[in-house]
């Protein structure tokens, strides 16, 4: 029988003990009585919902024992220490924003309008194709594997939609932003247009970092379609900066309007890119499969940056900071400011 420690405790004397049905009752721990998870819907568990009877969602947890398991002490205890968040964004439901982008990056629109519509067409089917394409991919190779059993189509429930990217957030205190650079712990990063910025008026800053979608490039059938599908996934990493932007505005605007800032990253803003390695270990971006190979980002198509929130809008900055990469000392702009 184990010894009660901080990490251990068993209470044979309560009359619940143990809460759940188990083999060994002298590997069952009682230190976490009350789940410190339960309010956590990413909990380390694998909860049952009920429906209550005034229509309330909540967790049955009496098939669970993570926190009663000895050995989960310090992953218990490194999961309430976290403040990142993992959001999930579909890409499926963002196609005009993202054909609007591709365009934008491609010049279509610049064509003449025969050729302009023969692109567009070109461009429209490229898209489709890796959209669609992607998920019956999944699918059929689920199939394979018999993840699941019968048809295909039973299985999209358990699927994971290729087209859903996982975005990762991590906050940081406002008191990291100073003038031309943050600062965390004793690393300082280097960021221009933060010299253009109020920045006593930041109240905290979010780390992001996350991938475009996987695309088989070599499924192309030619130069100019491989051409469009990489065009899209640059087109992804663009929408999905614009729509965190608004997700972290309207998140922190609960009970009154905050601003939040652009996305200010390595090759944005005044930022180098070598930054990047310094942003990637200040977060566990391999929950979102991004990490760092020693020369670049892997995926090929990720992003690591940051986001600034405050309680006035003061983000109007020139616009040709929004594509500086941020040169040593500043650029004549930021040494003149």
């Amino acid at each position: 029988m184990r010894s009660n420690s901080y990490r251990f405790f068993q209470n044979r004397e309560c009359e619940f003990f143990p809460c759940h049905e188990v083999q060994d009752e002298d590997s069952f721990n009682c230190l976490f009585c009350y789940c410190p998870l339960y309010l956590d819907d990413n909990c380390l568990g694998s909860p049952e919902y009920i429906i209550t009877g005034r229509g309330q969602r909540i967790k049955d947890c009496s098939s669970c024992l993570v926190v009663h398991s000895p050995e989960m002490y310090d992953k218990v205890i490194a999961h309430l220490r976290r403040q990142d968040e993992i959001i999930r964004v579909d890409l499926r439901k963002m196609k005009r924003p993202l054909m609007d982008r591709l365009f934008q990056i491609t010049h279509i629109n610049d064509m003449d309008e025969d050729m302009r519509a023969e692109h567009r067409l070109l461009a429209d089917q490229v898209v489709d194709k890796v959209m669609t394409g992607s998920v019956a991919e999944t699918l059929n190779r689920v199939g394979e594997v018999s993840v699941c059993k019968g048809a295909a189509l039973d299985c999209t429930e358990t699927v994971s939609n290729p087209m859903e990217v996982s975005v990762l957030l991590q906050p940081f205190a406002g008191k990291c932003v100073h003038k031309g650079y943050l600062e965390f712990g004793n690393k300082k990063i280097e960021c221009n247009v933060l010299e253009q910025i109020e920045t006593a008026g930041v109240e905290k800053g979010y780390l992001y970092a996350f991938h475009a979608p996987d695309v088989d490039l070599e499924s192309a059938g030619a130069v100019l379609e491989q051409y469009y599908m990489e065009a899209f996934q640059v087109a992804c990493m663009d929408v999905i900066r614009v729509w965190i932007q608004g997700y972290l505005e309207r998140k922190n605007s609960v009970y009154e309007k905050k601003y939040c800032s652009p996305s200010f990253g390595p090759g944005y803003y005044g930022m180098g890119m070598d930054a990047v390695p310094e942003l990637l270990g200040l977060m566990d971006a391999s929950q979102v499969g991004v990490s760092w190979n020693g020369e670049r980002m892997s995926p090929k198509m990720s992003l690591v940056g940051t986001y600034l929130i405050t309680g006035e809008d003061v983000f109007e900055v020139d616009s040709d900071c929004r594509d500086c990469i941020g040169q040593s000392g500043g650029c004549e702009f930021c040494i003149k400011h």
